[in-house]
């Protein structure tokens, strides 16, 4: 079984891909001014669609078709579920060919079967973003963006400077491989459970 995932509707509004507004990660970062104004919106954006990749989903509100496709002579279990892609779910619009079926909003998993053939699932689901962000994700990226202004500002290939009798070194923070970039072990630890587990 393959699925093919379409978005049909989004509002610019809730689709995101920032998980935090500008004025709450400087209110978090205790910044008043407004001269980063524009470089932190991107930084925002950029963070943002970094931890959506490495999670492997897409957080913001829309409106899908997911179609489900089972190869000839396959079919599913009598409870075996359909694992939407966009999650939390916020309606079933419509399950070709079933009129009656269960979903778990939080997972995305769609009851109905047993499946077979091909099954159309149009839905919506997302969280209106920012606003409805998890916390755990909103602080990850006001961390990563905090960690990108610190780290901004020095070559990191620089480990210690000395003056006179004053030493500083500069301690990296250790650093976790994402699908499109590099997130650091603590912001790491924020997402984990947000990330999309492929079904075999």
């Amino acid at each position: 079984m393959h699925s093919i995932f379409q978005i049909l509707n989004e509002s610019t509004d809730s689709a995101g891909p920032d998980l935090v507004s500008l004025a709450d990660l400087k209110v978090a970062l205790g910044i008043t001014g407004t001269d980063e104004d524009s470089a932190l919106q991107k930084s925002i954006t950029f963070q943002s669609q970094i931890i959506a990749e490495y999670c492997d989903r897409r957080f913001g509100r829309a409106e899908a078709l997911e179609t489900f496709t089972f190869d000839q002579f396959e079919t599913s279990l009598q409870r075996q579920a359909l694992v939407l892609k966009l999650y939390p779910v916020t309606q079933i619009i419509s399950v070709d060919g079933v009129s009656e079926f269960t979903f778990d909003p939080e997972s995305g998993r769609l009851w109905g079967g047993p499946w077979s053939g091909i099954i159309a699932v149009t839905y919506s689901g997302g969280y209106d973003l920012p606003e409805e962000a998890p916390a755990r994700l909103a602080r990850a990226v006001i961390d990563a963006v905090n960690e990108s202004r610190m780290s901004g500002t020095r070559d990191p290939g620089v480990q210690s400077v000395q003056h006179g009798d004053t030493r500083v070194s500069y301690f990296s923070t250790s650093l976790s491989s994402g699908s499109s970039g590099y997130l650091s072990a603590p912001v790491t630890d924020l997402i984990r459970s947000y990330r999309r587990l492929s079904v075999a």
